[in-house]
């Protein structure tokens, strides 16, 4: 079930279930009702060109060479956003909504009211790498481990869809990261909340804007939509510090 949140007369938050067929009507029923000038959705530029190109009937991902991502130090966040990507086949499986439907759903709907799409999320590989420079070397072996099992385990890896249902695609699997490492859990949620409240508060107000985005990070926009003074500088949520 689709939440609304109004924040401003001009702009409505729509908190969505990523793997929910509901949630893709709710999405798409809202934004014809509204009519709004803007769809800002929670994607990043690599995410929306993967939903794009997969739409055209093409592949989402390219093949990688693996030598070159241990040259350039990017195998250990392929291997997590390789790890993310199973974990949300596994689950739209097991509801039968393909993830990302919920967004697709979204741009179509703006393209029908001729309304333009923002995006609004933080590119994931900053996200991945600045969670994973907050891990310390044993929570890093220990996320590996889980890593491993999960994947290769012939168990459900999804106990409870019901309560998957009710997170964020990129945070499906992030009650695991916050056991293993709350400063990673704060970068892939908290920070993604105020950077979104940021990219949203950046749109005239004069704009009417429909946001569609996991229900998890909801009221964690709100809030900092209500308390700009509280987000960091731009600067430094995308910085890197290695």
């Amino acid at each position: 079930m689709e939440q609304e949140s109004q924040i401003t007369g001009s702009l409505k938050i729509i908190g969505t279930a990523h793997v929910s067929n509901e949630s893709i009507e709710e999405v798409k029923a809202a934004i014809l009702d509204i009519g709004p000038d803007i769809v800002a959705v929670e994607l990043d530029l690599a995410r929306y060109n993967n939903l794009m190109n997969e739409k055209m009937g093409g592949d989402q991902q390219k093949d990688v060479k693996v030598r070159e991502l241990i040259k350039n130090d990017q195998l250990t966040i392929f291997v997590v956003s390789k790890f993310l990507s199973y974990m949300q086949k596994r689950i739209g499986e097991d509801v039968g909504v393909k993830p990302g439907s919920e967004m697709m759903s979204a741009i179509d709907a703006a393209e029908e009211v001729g309304a333009r799409v923002v995006l609004i999320d933080r590119d994931i590989q900053i996200t991945l790498k600045r969670a994973l420079n907050m891990m310390s070397v044993w929570e890093k072996i220990k996320f590996a481990a889980g890593l491993v099992g999960s994947i290769f385990s012939r168990g459900e890896v999804v106990e409870d869809i019901e309560k998957i249902k009710e997170k964020d695609t990129l945070t499906e699997v992030m009650d695991y990261f916050q056991k293993m490492s709350p400063k990673a859990f704060d970068v892939l949620v908290t920070e993604r909340d105020a950077y979104m409240a940021r990219m949203l508060l950046d749109i005239p107000p004069e704009e009417d804007v429909v946001v569609v985005v996991g229900a998890g990070h909801q009221k964690g926009i709100k809030d900092f939509m209500n308390n700009p003074e509280n987000i960091p500088l731009l600067s430094e949520l995308l910085k890197l510090k290695n």
